[in-house]
């Protein structure tokens, strides 16, 4: 029997230039390395959300987030910044520009935060829910145009 191998998530912290931190997540195990950073562990089929910031000149950003599940060593996944061991990906947007603009990443954060402020635990909703959630986010500017949009 092969010992259970962790997905690890290593949260980082530069002040005004990048940010990796763990928007939501029940890990097994964490610890900080040293200020600023630190490491969670999860098991496979643990489903957990992650955010990535990037601060550069003339006051513009770039975000992404991502909900993931950790998946076994030697089940094939995907890499990602930060993330170390496969993961499958169950929803992911990005964003350019200043923050607060309800592009697809402020869409999917003021989801999670909702969610927590109703006392969901996000980690134990099903990855087709946040499939769903990242597509209506990504697709109501479309269909808020269109003229049979509800």
């Amino acid at each position: 029997m092969h010992p259970v191998r962790f997905t690890r998530f290593v949260s980082r912290y530069v002040p005004h230039r990048r940010m990796d931190c763990l928007c939501f997540g029940a890990p097994m195990l964490h610890h900080e390395e040293r200020p600023g950073r630190t490491v969670y562990h999860f098991r496979p089929g643990q489903i957990f959300g992650v955010l990535w910031w990037r601060r550069f000149s003339h006051d513009c950003q770039h975000r992404a987030v991502a909900v993931v599940q950790a998946l076994a060593v030697d089940q094939p996944g995907h890499d990602l910044p930060s993330v170390h061991g496969p993961v499958a990906v169950h929803a992911i947007a990005d964003q350019h520009g200043p923050a607060g603009q309800d592009g697809a990443v402020d869409g999917l954060l003021d989801l999670m935060e909702d969610l927590k402020n109703r006392g969901k635990k996000l980690e134990t909703l099903p990855a087709a829910f946040w499939t769903d959630a990242t597509h209506k986010i990504l697709l109501h500017p479309l269909l808020a145009d269109s003229p049979t949009a509800e």
